[in-house]
């Protein structure tokens, strides 16, 4: 038995029993003795608890009257009743915590092993490599994406990059003005069809900038355009309940980390 467990029903029987009895400060030590006892599963005869407490059996029947009980064999029967009570609805509270979200966990993996088996090792390979050439890079996001355009950002900044960063809510003319330092354009839309995005991408392309993609949808028109391609599956991909709490987002923080350690591991960028 599990000892927060253990102690917390201790103290839920315990409060239970005393609660308004005014019980003397030797009462209550016989009653936390009993209910402990009884949540050990040991049974003891009134004569063998008397012993282990070195009282008296009278004090022990006096204590069970003040309890509201016969005597002490009514108050074992009526303890072993709220003891069971208190397993049974424990075991039920497990069962409804552990079993969903051991299901959640399971669905969080299959998803991510369809991502990762998914993945094309050419377009690691040419992440790699764009990565190792260029040292300035340019982020992308749109709504909630752009969780995950800082956090990149903040990793190659940590790494040593210098990085920039713009979302749908920055003007065309503030894209246009920053993106002409840079080489290389890192994206990220889940559903990869949000216009402003897409047209960031192609003006990329047009002044010959290499595009990455990271999305939910390589089918959108976006993953069309883009130079490299990333996706994660995105649950919400046919219903378009974009706000369900999914593995997509959770996996795509996995996925960046699995890039980065490849990355460290093959010499690319240096962790300080």
């Amino acid at each position: 038995m599990r000892n927060d467990y253990f102690v917390k029903s201790i103290d839920h029987l315990f409060f239970d029993y005393a609660s308004e009895r005014h019980l003397t400060n030797t009462e209550k030590e016989i009653l936390l003795f009993l209910i402990r006892k009884k949540l050990e599963n040991q049974t003891l005869s009134i004569r063998l608890a008397a012993n282990e407490l070195f009282v008296s059996t009278t004090t022990i029947i006096r204590l069970c009257k003040k309890l509201g009980f016969s005597g002490y064999s009514e108050f074992i029967y009526h303890l072993n009743l709220k003891a069971s009570k208190l397993v049974e609805d424990d075991a039920e509270y497990i069962e409804d915590i552990h079993q969903p979200l051991i299901e959640a966990v399971e669905t969080f993996k299959q998803h991510f092993e369809q991502t990762f088996d998914s993945l094309n090792e050419q377009s690691i390979e040419r992440f790699i490599q764009e990565i190792k050439e260029n040292n300035m890079i340019y982020f992308y996001g749109a709504g909630f994406s752009t969780l995950f355009a800082n956090y990149l950002s903040k990793k190659f900044e940590l790494f040593g990059y210098y990085v920039s960063n713009s979302s749908t809510s920055d003007s065309r003319a503030i894209f246009l003005n920053n993106i002409e330092k840079y080489r290389l354009l890192i994206v990220f839309s889940r559903s990869g069809n949000t216009q402003k995005v897409l047209e960031k991408v192609q003006l990329a392309n047009d002044r010959g900038l290499t595009t990455i993609l990271f999305t939910g949808n390589s089918k959108s028109a976006t993953a069309e355009a883009a130079d490299i391609v990333f996706t994660v599956l995105d649950p919400t991909i046919e219903s378009q309940h974009e706000f369900e709490v999914t593995s997509y987002e959770s996996n795509m923080f996995m996925l960046i980390d699995l890039l980065l350690a490849l990355a460290v591991k093959k010499g690319i960028i240096t962790e300080y």
